[in-house]
This record gives structure tokens, C-alpha cells and sequence, in this order.
């Protein structure tokens, strides 16, 4: 009988752990703030796609006649406003978009551009703004600005995919905060959030492509929007490599955060033991113990199983750090930082070499950013 078994940890620095409550505690008051002045009334959900209200604020609005405009060719009808967003669009497309890619190659390309290119609006984590002058919930704003909130995401990558002849649908939650897609290759359906994935440097494609139960953080009408059942398109499954060995991942995590990868799946087949499942988990604890809080490296991790088929596969997303400059100054030149590792080893080399000066068995250290330019002295 096969065992549902998801395990998934989230990791934060110091810095993104005040991010992240700041911008939380922004969006409470602001969306109670939206509450009171609709007079404190919950709307209701309701089994449409289209003209639906999320987070009492932006309505999700159809774009059929701009991807029909473009796929017939003639643009005569369109607004002016809606002209413009089709120009938009089409540059993305013929930028991206090269003859002989499959849909799901399509897709990616789509997925890749908007999280390299369209950034959280940085008024809040879910849907308010912080800049009303910005349109940041339809494809027109986005576009134009680079800034989005989810449904600003969702109907952007919808309008690419019905330009592309790839059905796709906006998804709501039932609680009408949200919205992701639902887009369907090969006759199945798969949900893509890209807001989700947006908020790292680059995308970790940990919302990319997945089924009705890996998308086990959200409710939404099941009755009204299509099953989504595969996992044959999944970004982590597609990618999938054999692995044998359960302690090779530390060095297979090394080379993915060196090559700044945003997904390790690791595939140990079928049938597997519940020692590979408790080793797996506890190693990952390891790394993130090692490279999150000793090395001081920008980035969260989250790691999950995958059931497909006769395949397990443990698949580890890496959330990057965004700064404005990945190559920071660290303030002083090698010869300096040599003079203080000197100093530093001068005085701590001796800790834990049978001293008895208080301190209980520590070691110092000199350990090199992961994928940075300076280095850090710690005391392990």
C-alpha cells in the first residue's frame, strides 16, 4: 500500500524572517482595514472563473480578446489600452518563444521569464498593494511596471498561454485570497502558481506544474474547476536524476547551490524503506544546519516526496536571497581580511585543544560563503 508521506521545512535568515513578518503584519491590517470599509461582510465564493473579487479588492478579468486578437492576426477591435498589452505580450513571446518547443517548453519559458522579470509588488505578501498608482492585478500594469500581486501573476501567464493555443484557466481559493493557474498539456491539467515561486532571485518551480494533492496548501472549488491528476510535467519529476545512495545528497545540494539551481530531485525508486525516508530528512537538516546558520548563505530550503508511478523522489526547492547586487563589496580588501583571520585564529586556534579555560569542547573555524565573494569566522 503506498504511504502519503510529505515532509517540508522552511528556513529562514535573520534578515528574511523581518521581511517576512513586517510585510505579514502589513497585509493583516491593511486587509482588515478592507474589510471594515466593505462594511465587514465575507463574500461568498462562487463557481466562475471570471469576475471574481479577490482579497476584496481585484477582479480577475477575462483577456480572451486580446490572445484572440493576436492569434487571428488582426487587432482592429481592440481598445487602445488592450492594443497595447497585446504589443506588450507579443515581444515577450518572440523573445522567448522559438520554433519546434513542445507546450510544456513553452510554458517553462513563460515561467522562467515572469520569475526573472516580474516582481512581487512590495507592498504586501498576498494582494494589497503599497502603491494604488499601479496597476499590479492584470496583464496591461504588469507588463509595463514589473510588479504584481497574485492575480496580476495569474492573468499575465493565462493571457501568454491562450496566446500560445494552451488551455488555461485562474483558479481561485475558497477564502477568495488567492489565485494560481490551472494550465493543461497532453490532455491533463496541472496548477502553476507563479507568485509563489516569484519571491526567490530565480524560480525554484516548487509550485510548478503540480497535481490537486501536492497542491495540499490551498482549498478551491473541486467541483467547478478540472481535476488536475498527472505528474508527468512536474518541473521536479521531469528533472529527476537515480540515486542509489542517500549520502550523497550533501554533495548533490553543494553543486545545485553552486550552480545557484533551484530544485534537487533525487529518485530512489520504488519500494524504498523507512530509513531512506528518516535519513533523507535528517540529512537536509544537516545542510541547511550547516549552510543556512553556520555559513551565513542567503537561502531558505523546502523539501517534500513525490509519489509518481513506481517513483519516489525526495525533491529539495532552494529559495535564493534577491539583492540589488549579488557581487557586495565586503568592505575590505583580501590583505585586511587575512590580518583578521590571523588575529581571530591567534586568539580562538586553541579552543577545544585541552584547555580548560570554561568554554565546553569549541573549535574555531574558517568557513567560506557558499557562492560569495567574502568569508566568515565562526566559532563551531
Amino acid at each position: 500500500m503506498k504511504r502519503k508521506l510529505v515532509r517540508i521545512m522552511y528556513v529562514v535568515t535573520p534578515v528574511m524572517l523581518v521581511l517576512l513578518l513586517a510585510l505579514n503584519v502589513f497585509t493583516i491590517f491593511k486587509v482588515k482595514a478592507l474589510e471594515e470599509s466593505a462594511g465587514g461582510d465575507k463574500t461568498e465564493d462562487v463557481a466562475q472563473e471570471n469576475d471574481v473579487t479577490i482579497g476584496g479588492e481585484y477582479v480577475i478579468k477575462a483577456t480572451t480578446q486580446i490572445s484572440d486578437a493576436y492569434k487571428s492576426g488582426n487587432a482592429s477591435n481592440l481598445s487602445d489600452k488592450d492594443k497595447e498589452t497585446l504589443g506588450m505580450a507579443k515581444s515577450v513571446l518572440d523573445e522567448i518563444i522559438t520554433d519546434g518547443m513542445s507546450d510544456y517548453e513553452k510554458e517553462l519559458a513563460v515561467y522562467k521569464w515572469m520569475t526573472a522579470n516580474i516582481g512581487f509588488d512590495s507592498g504586501s505578501m498576498t494582494v494589497v498593494p503599497d502603491d494604488d498608482s499601479k496597476p499590479v492585478d492584470n496583464p496591461n500594469g504588469v507588463l509595463k511596471n514589473h510588479e504584481a500581486v497574485c492575480v496580476g501573476y495569474a492573468t499575465t501567464f493565462r493571457l501568454f498561454m491562450q496566446m500560445l493555443g494552451i488551455d488555461c484557466m485562474v483558479v481561485h481559493d475558497s477564502y477568495l485570497s488567492h489565485s494560481w493557474d490551472l494550465v493543461k498539456l497532453d490532455g491533463q491539467w496541472y496548477h502553476t502558481d507563479i507568485y509563489s515561486d516569484a519571491g526567490s532571485s530565480t524560480g525554484n518551480f516548487s509550485h510548478f506544474n503540480l497535481n490537486d494533492e501536492m497542491m495540499n496548501s490551498q482549498e478551491w472549488n473541486t467541483d467547478f474547476f478540472p481535476a488536475a491528476d498527472g505528474y508527468e510535467y512536474n518541473y521536479a519529476y521531469v528533472n529527476r536524476t537515480q540515486c542509489k545512495d542517500v549520502y550523497t545528497i550533501p554533495e548533490q545540494m553543494r553543486a545545485a547551490l553552486d550552480a545557484r539551481q533551484g530544485v534537487v530531485s533525487l529518485d530512489f525508486g520504488k519500494d524504498i524503506s523507512d530509513d531512506i525516508y528518516n535519513l533523507a530528512d535528517t540529512i537536509m537538516n544537516s545542510v541547511e544546519n550547516t549552510v543556512v546558520f553556520n555559513a551565513g548563505y542567503g537561502v531558505s530550503f523546502s523539501w517534500s516526496w513525490l509519489e509518481a508511478g513506481d517513483d519516489n523522489v525526495f525533491c529539495v526547492y532552494i529559495n535564493y536571497e534577491k539583492t540589488e547586487d549579488p557581487d557586495v563589496d565586503p568592505g575590505v580588501t583580501d590583505e585586511i581580511q587575512q590580518k583578521i583571520d590571523d588575529a581571530v585564529n591567534k586568539a580562538f586556534g586553541d579552543m577545544g585543544s585541552g584547555d580548560s579555560s570554561g568554554y565546553s569542547d569549541n573549535t574555531y573555524s574558517h568557513n567560506t560563503i557558499i557562492g560569495g565573494t567574502s568569508s566568515v569566522a565562526r566559532i563551531a
